[in-house]
């Protein structure tokens, strides 16, 4: 697919009265995980990918992020061994986390036919400081087989269920996946074509704006907003374009604004602009 250059952002603006109005789940008020890109999303064995968390933070709680995979060939993780080793930690800068990951060598095997595609699953966990006992334990680095070990492993191998004794806010949970193959033509992420225009509404009203996507297969957009929201959770990518309308709320300021682009068979991207609600 071709490259599409100079978009132009502002289409239509319009009253927010008889129009419809924002989904509000595409309003980000809280701290979540907003994006997990993996770049190149598909690696061979023993090969490396660079994983980027993008964390939304309105409220700047400033939250510790842990990253870590899982390789499951169905004995738990293949990180067990040593979860405190399996784990990355840090706090985003302007809004991002990034790590570099090897895909697993005992994997080789398992792919050498040139066709099988394996995933790890990536995990992602953002929390407010002090409130996520799991990330204190692996920024400690407790001993393998100690007491403390054992118990982030198994948060590890099963964060979904670790999570339930955790706050329902200050704390955003994601899973994504690295692909590992040896195939000849692998997995690429979508790339975002972004308008060149600055985004501006007026306040109770809606902009319409047009964003390219290059990616060789099916592909959806979701966008998220501190300020209003999306006309819809979700958006069709149609000719390599996707016209998304954004409604500001009844309050005047900034707004951060990010879209997310994920292919049906895997692959993503993620970009993150600041708005005006005027």
């Amino acid at each position: 697919m071709s490259r599409i250059s100079g978009l132009t952002a502002i289409i239509v603006t319009s009253v927010l009265t008889g129009c419809g109005g924002a989904n509000e789940d595409t309003l980000v008020d809280e701290l979540r995980v907003m994006a997990v890109v993996s770049d190149p999303p598909e690696v061979a064995p023993a090969t490396t990918t660079t994983i980027t968390a993008t964390v939304a933070d309105p409220l700047g709680v400033e939250p510790d992020v842990m990253l870590w995979t899982c390789t499951n060939l169905g004995d738990g993780c293949l990180e067990a061994a040593d979860p405190a080793q399996g784990t990355v930690i840090g706090r985003p800068v302007e809004g991002q986390l990034s790590t570099v990951v090897t895909a697993p060598a005992a994997l080789a095997g398992v792919v050498s036919d040139g066709v099988t595609v394996l995933p790890v699953l990536l995990w992602t966990l953002a929390c407010a400081p002090g409130v996520c006992p799991a990330i204190d334990l692996a920024a400690a680095q407790p001993a393998v087989g100690s007491a403390e070990s054992e118990t982030l492993a198994e948060f590890l191998a099963d964060p979904i269920t670790g999570a339930e004794e955790l706050p329902l806010t200050d704390v955003s949970l994601a899973l994504s996946q690295v692909r590992v193959s040896m195939r000849a033509a692998p997995l690429q992420n979508p790339v975002i074509v972004p308008p060149t225009d600055a985004l501006v509404v007026g306040v109770g009203e809606s902009v319409e704006f047009t964003i390219g996507v290059e990616f060789e297969g099916v592909t959806a957009a979701y966008g998220y907003t501190t300020n209003g929201g999306f006309s819809s959770a979700e958006y069709e990518v149609v000719d390599g374009e996707v016209k998304m309308t954004w409604f500001g709320s009844d309050v005047a300021g900034t707004a951060d604004l990010w879209v997310v682009v994920n292919g049906e068979d895997g692959g993503s991207a993620v970009w993150h602009t600041t708005g005006s609600v005027e």
